[in-house]
């Protein structure tokens, strides 16, 4: 009996020094800050700086060897990070009032990082794989950028400078990668990768420009640029191999890509006299 309350004992003095692995710490500076913090497992690590007015942090992290830094500056700012399974990274900074992130990785190794500086804009990530990156920037207002990663070491870049742009990246499979800049009012760009080793590149400089790319299949590749004001493109490619090509500058200009098979081509240029 002895030997079993003994077994006991250790057994609890165990499970709580595997417990004190985790490290948090919260510094907040200003009025009626707040932050959540659980974790649960072992080695993860949390960092929370709120400097200014009612901005709110939750960081939750189930697993092992995770790390989140969460840094808001000004008023009103939101952020949410979930972590569950090990080695994920998060860091999320946000500068000025009423920013919002969320942050969703499941899986291992997974890397997110999530900076805006302005006023209303929105980042949400969700990874579930192994060794997916997501970055994205936004400065101005009421940007909206979302990236969704599920598979393996897929990456999403999404840049964005102004007022109301809005990028959307969804990939499922392995390899993909993906990259959308854009600049000025109202543009939006769209991605969507199934499949391993595609690539997708959109610019986007102007007034209310409109790209969407669909890639299907494996290592398709996709340049889009729109310089002006309500261009569109849309562009689908399905099979292997397949390349385009599309620059648009000035003004209302239409172009529409379909690839079916393997190995297809295509360059399409449209200016305003």
């Amino acid at each position: 009996m002895k030997k079993v309350v003994l077994s006991a004992l250790a057994l609890m003095i165990a499970t709580v020094g595997f417990a004190q692995f985790n490290d948090s710490d919260v510094l907040q500076v200003g009025v009626a800050n707040w932050s959540d913090v659980n974790q649960v497992g072992l080695l993860n690590d949390s960092d929370v700086l709120q400097v200014g007015l009612l901005n709110d942090s939750e960081v939750d992290q189930f697993g092992a060897f995770n790390g989140s830094l969460v840094v808001q500056l000004g008023a009103f700012n939101e952020s949410d990070v979930l972590q569950v399974g090990a080695f994920n990274s998060s860091t999320v900074a946000q500068v000025g009032l009423g920013n919002d992130s969320n942050v969703v990785q499941l899986g291992l190794g997974n890397d997110s990082d999530n900076l805006q500086i302005g006023v209303g804009n929105d980042a949400n990530v969700f990874q579930l794989g192994i060794g997916n990156d997501s970055d994205i920037t936004q400065v101005g207002a009421f940007n909206d950028a979302d990236a969704i990663q599920i598979g393996l070491l897929n990456s999403s870049d999404i840049d964005q400078l102004g007022v109301g742009n809005d990028a959307y990246t969804l990939q499922i499979g392995a390899f993909n990668v993906s990259d959308v800049d854009q600049a000025g009012f109202f543009n939006d760009g769209d991605t969507f990768q199934f499949g391993v080793g595609n690539y997708s590149r959109t610019l986007q400089i102007g007034f209310a420009n409109e790209s969407d790319t669909w890639q299907i299949g494996a290592l398709n590749g996709s340049w889009t640029e729109q310089f002006g004001a309500f261009n569109d493109s849309d562009v689908l490619q399905v099979g292997a191999l397949n390349g385009q090509f599309t620059h648009q500058h000035g003004l209302g200009h239409d172009s529409t890509v379909v690839q079916l098979g393997l190995g297809n081509g295509s360059i399409t240029v449209q200016h305003n006299l």
